[in-house]
C-alpha cells in the first residue's frame, strides 16, 4: 500500500475516533461503569459484593452509583485495580481497554484489518465503552482469540479462552449454539470444564449464598429495559411481552443454529454468534452494540452481499442508531438493529444452504453427456 493511502486511512480513522469520543463524552456519564468495577473489586471476597449499601458507599466516593452485575470471580479479578488509587486505576483500565480493542481488530478471523480499524474508529458504541469504562472490550478480545485458536487447530485452548467470556456471560449465550451445531466437542468440553472451575471459585470467593444475593439484585440491573437494543427491549413495547420475547428468542436460536451448521467460516459464524448474543442477552445498552462490528464489517467486505444490506451495515456504523436509542422512541434504534441481524443471518443461511447431492461421474464419462466416447 502506498504512503498516501496509508495517510488517508489514518486520517479517516482519527477523524472517526475524535468525532465519536466527542459525541460519547457529551452523551454519557463518564466512568460510571468503571466506578462500579473499582468498588466491586474492593468488596469481592468480603461476602459483601452484593450488599447494595456497602457498594453504594464506595461508589459515592468517585461519582454516580450503580449496582454490579458481575460474578464474584470476575469482580475478584478486578482487585488489582481496586488496590490502586482511583485515577491511576482508571488510566490503567483505559489503556487495557484500548489494547483489547486493537487486538480484537487484528484477531477476528476472516476480516480485513483496515476495514475493522475504520469501523471501530467510527463506532460510537466503541467510544462509549471507553468513556464509560465498560468491560465489553475484553469480551470482544476473548471471543476473537477463541475463534482464532479454533481456526488454527487448538480447540481446547479455544475452550479455555471462551470461558473468560464469563465477564459478560449474557453476551456469550450464542457460543454453545456454535460449538454444538458444528460438533466442536473438544472446545465445548474444555470451555465447560473451565467455566465450572470459575463458577466454583465464585462460591469460594463470596460464600455459598452468593447466587441468592445476586438474583435479589437482578431487578436493579435493568432500570430502563425499553432502551435496550435487544429482544427484551423490543418485547417491552408489545402486549404479552414475556411470551413475545420467548418466541423471538427461540426463533433466533433456531436460525443461528442452522447458520452455524451451514458455514465453515469461523469468523462469519462467530460474527453471527456475537450479534445474536446482543439480541438474546436480555441485558445491554447502546455501548454493547460494539459486538455488531464483526458482522457489519463482514457484510460490507463480502462479495455477493446485496448493496442494500451493505448500506444498512454502513448506516449502523454511524452514530444515528446509538442516538436514536436515547430518544423518547428508542424502538426507532432497536428495529434497525434487529432487522439487520435477522436479514444478515437469513442471507448467510441462503448462501450456505445445501445445493443438492451431486452424483459421482463414472470414470471415463463426459460430465453432462451420455457417458460414451
Amino acid at each position: 500500500m502506498r504512503a498516501p493511502a496509508i495517510v488517508s486511512i489514518v486520517l479517516v480513522c482519527l477523524l472517526g475516533v475524535s468525532f465519536n469520543l466527542w459525541m460519547a463524552v457529551n452523551n454519557a456519564d463518564g466512568s460510571v461503569d468503571f466506578n462500579q468495577f473499582y468498588a466491586a473489586g474492593r468488596l469481592a471476597g468480603t461476602g459483601q459484593l452484593y450488599n447494595w449499601d456497602a457498594l453504594r458507599r464506595l461508589e459515592e466516593e468517585h461519582g454516580r452509583v450503580t449496582p454490579t452485575g458481575r460474578l464474584p470471580v470476575v469482580a475478584y479479578g478486578m482487585k488489582l485495580i481496586g488496590w490502586m488509587p482511583y485515577p491511576v486505576a482508571r488510566d490503567v483500565w483505559l489503556a487495557g481497554s484500548v489494547a483489547a480493542l486493537v487486538l480484537f481488530v487484528f484477531a477476528w478471523p476472516g476480516t480485513k484489518r483496515l476495514l475493522m480499524a475504520a469501523a471501530l474508529a467510527w463506532s460510537m458504541p466503541a467510544a462509549l465503552l471507553l468513556v464509560l469504562g465498560q468491560d465489553t472490550p475484553f469480551w470482544l478480545l476473548w471471543a476473537a482469540v477463541g475463534l482464532l485458536l479454533m481456526e488454527r487447530g487448538h480447540p481446547r485452548w479455544a475452550g479455555l479462552v471462551f470461558a473468560l467470556c464469563i465477564c459478560k456471560f449474557h453476551l456469550a449465550v450464542g457460543l454453545p449454539v456454535l460449538l454444538v451445531a458444528q460438533r466442536r466437542w473438544a472446545t465445548l468440553a474444555a470451555g465447560a470444564a473451565a467455566g465450572a472451575v470459575l463458577l466454583a471459585a465464585c462460591f469460594a470467593i463470596e460464600g455459598p449464598m452468593w447466587p441468592a444475593r445476586y438474583l435479589a439484585n437482578a431487578p436493579q440491573l435493568t432500570p430502563t429495559a425499553a432502551r435496550m437494543p435487544n429482544l427484551h427491549g423490543i418485547a417491552w413495547w408489545l402486549p404479552g411481552s414475556t411470551a413475545v420475547e420467548i418466541i423471538l428468542c427461540l426463533s433466533l436460536v433456531v436460525l443461528l443454529w442452522f447458520v452455524c451448521r451451514g458455514t465453515s467460516e469461523l469468523g462469519l459464524a462467530g460474527a453471527a454468534v456475537a450479534a445474536s448474543g446482543l439480541l438474546l442477552g436480555g441485558h445491554g445498552y447502546a455501548n454493547d452494540c460494539a459486538v455488531l462490528i464483526p458482522l457489519l464489517v463482514l457484510t460490507i467486505q463480502r462479495p455477493g452481499v446485496p448493496a442494500w444490506l451493505k448500506v444498512w451495515a454502513v448506516f449502523l456504523l454511524t452514530p444515528a442508531t446509538t442516538l436514536l436509542l436515547t430518544t423518547s422512541k428508542p424502538f426507532l434504534g432497536q428495529l434497525p438493529i434487529l432487522g439487520f441481524v435477522i436479514a444478515a443471518l437469513i442471507l448467510m443461511l441462503r448462501e450456505h444452504a445445501p445445493r443438492g447431492v451431486e452424483r459421482p461421474v463414472p470414470s471415463g464419462a463426459v460430465p453432462g453427456g451420455s457417458g460414451r466416447a
